[in-house]
């Protein structure tokens, strides 16, 4: 073997070929992504496709619910799922870097679909997360979550997108076209974004298999146009 031919599997084996790099996209649009905390009060016994809730130990018992949501205007209106904030008292927003909570106040929603908007009284933001379309969804390709499973904030996950267009029935909810996608969601992660390595938001993830793994959903970035339009 030449010395140019040793040098080259050198190389080969020490890179990671055909892998793509989330590095850029994850420190890029992690600060666009907020976690969310609902306070319910009194506590409520409810369902949810994911997010847990619990309760603080209080006389009152203040049940509280968590969930994720993403900027995705100049304005700096938040994204997230319906059943996430649905009956809330109060919503408290994480943003990165920043240490305290930031309450948020409820612009409107849509239950048919899932779907809730969300805004604060900071400025507007510096980096926002842009919807994709329909014809940039390609099953196959890879797709980064991002968001707080378990209340663990800017948790990233990888995956590819498994299916799209899937019909599903959560409660008398009816998901017409939801993406599959094998990228880890867990509860926390309802309302966060399904990234794709163009940065665009292919989907909002909102919903797991208890009884298999790898198997998640997210509301397609066509369905989130039309209901933010419908909302807005």
């Amino acid at each position: 073997m030449s010395e140019r031919s040793k040098r080259t599997v050198k190389k080969r084996r020490g890179s990671t070929v055909g892998l793509p790099n989330f590095v850029p996209i994850v420190e890029r649009y992690k600060q666009a992504v907020v976690g969310i905390e609902v306070v319910h009060e009194p506590a409520q016994t409810r369902l949810f496709p994911i997010g847990p809730l619990w309760h603080d130990g209080s006389p009152s018992y203040r049940s509280v619910n968590i969930g994720t949501g993403f900027i995705f205007d100049p304005k700096g209106h938040i994204l997230t799922n319906e059943h996430v904030i649905h009956s809330a008292s109060q919503v408290l927003l994480r943003f990165y870097g920043r240490k305290r909570p930031v309450h948020a106040t409820i612009v409107g929603t849509d239950y048919v679909h899932d779907i809730a908007i969300l805004k604060t009284h900071l400025a507007a933001p510096k980096l926002i997360l842009r919807i994709a379309k329909p014809e940039d969804i390609c099953v196959g390709e890879w797709v980064v979550a991002i968001g707080s499973p378990l209340g663990l904030d800017h948790s990233v996950t990888a995956g590819i997108i498994s299916s799209k267009d899937r019909p599903l029935k959560i409660g008398d909810r009816e998901y017409p076209k939801l993406i599959q996608t094998d990228a880890a969601i867990n509860r926390g992660n309802s309302g966060g974004p399904l990234i794709n390595m163009r940065g665009q938001v292919i989907g909002m993830n909102t919903a797991v298999s208890q009884s298999s793994q790898g198997i998640g959903f997210a509301i397609s970035a066509e369905v989130l146009r039309e209901s933010i339009d419908k909302i807005l």
